[in-house]
């Protein structure tokens, strides 16, 4: 059914009412609103039919109406005007990443605390895919017997820092002649090309390697291996705390935990590159399934659009500020894009 143009008046000041105070909205505090030349009781009995509707809840029959996931998703699609953004703040979040340096990990992490810091929400940074990423160099130090650093130098400056058991109690001379010949095989390869040598090499030419060559290709083998996982990174944790959204401890404990899970978090954000190349936010269940409370995804892919590198968004209340947020969150990707084109 579509709805008349007082009808979406009136559930347009619902949900920015909503939005502001985190309150339910009664009849009285919608007609206090500008440009609304309606009773409160004309105005009680739209909001009466915007709840049979599915658009309106009502907590308790006392109380005033808050919107549901219909309303929100019907207010970001087609109701909501998006903010300008302030004056300046282009420079500043361009400054902040500016600021990180050259190492991709510091970067990422900046931008995170940037917009979490920006939009008072907990931010979430999917790390690039490091297998398309080409290794510069590799080197080994011992830290204890039976307990090896990798250390993989890869495009753009990225230090990638792995411990790797050895159970055969290799000295650090042994140690740097392996980097030396792992250097010479696998200098510019992406880290999937470089496994993959590296499996070529133990089944194809393995008869004809020296005990040395193959000990340093299995310990290689074992560090790229956990190189490839991919890193989320999670801003602004503490933000939660001042949600009164999550005023309810066990709704605020079930989100931290979520918080935590990473493959499912993972899982979450690269539906954003998979269904679109720009801003999604996801509502209620779609968010976080099986977290209690009324939480929402807020995520854009950074990279180049033809092949993004990972994903950047927030997530908060489904009463979060999306006509803020939502430019926020485009500028800064768009910004990081920049960024990581300087190093990749």
């Amino acid at each position: 059914m579509q709805l008349t143009f007082r009808e979406i008046e009136i559930l347009t000041a619902v949900v920015e009412d909503y939005i502001a105070s985190a309150q339910p909205v009664g009849s009285r505090t919608v007609s206090k609103r500008g440009g609304l030349r309606l009773s409160p009781a004309s105005i009680r009995n739209t909001m009466s039919d915007l709840t049979d509707q599915g658009y309106l809840d009502q907590p308790h029959a006392s109380a005033g109406r808050v919107p549901t996931v219909r309303a929100f998703r019907l207010y970001l699609d087609e109701l909501m005007t998006i903010k300008p953004l302030a004056p300046g703040l282009g420079k500043l979040i361009g400054e902040s990443l500016r600021d990180a340096g050259l190492d991709i990990d510091d970067l990422l992490r900046q931008a995170a605390r940037t917009l979490s810091g920006l939009c008072r929400q907990v931010s979430m940074v999917i790390a690039p895919d490091q297998k398309h990423v080409r290794l510069r160099r590799v080197d080994f130090a011992l830290i204890k017997p039976g307990l090896v650093m990798a250390v993989l130098i890869l495009q753009g400056g990225m230090v990638v820092k792995q411990l790797v058991e050895d159970a055969r109690g290799l000295t650090q001379d042994e140690l740097t002649a392996f980097g030396n010949y792992l250097n010479d095989l696998l200098r510019d390869a992406t880290l999937g090309e470089a496994r993959s040598r590296i499996v070529w090499e133990l089944r194809q030419a393995g008869r004809e390697l020296s005990e040395l060559c193959r000990r340093a290709l299995i310990l290689a083998g074992s560090a790229l291996q956990q190189a490839d996982d991919r890193e989320l990174i999670v801003g602004g944790r503490d933000n939660i705390v001042i949600q009164p959204d999550f005023a309810d401890i066990e709704a605020m404990r079930e989100l931290l935990t979520a918080l935590e899970e990473r493959d499912r978090l993972l899982t979450l954000l690269d539906k954003t590159v998979e269904e679109a190349q720009h801003i999604v936010v996801r509502l209620g269940p779609e968010a976080i399934p099986d977290i209690p409370g009324d939480c929402s995804l807020v995520s854009t892919p950074y990279g180049p659009k033809d092949h993004p590198l990972g994903v950047i968004g927030l997530i908060g209340p489904m009463r979060m500020d999306y006509a803020q947020v939502v430019p926020v969150v485009d500028l800064t990707a768009k910004l990081l894009s920049g960024a990581m084109a300087k190093r990749f």
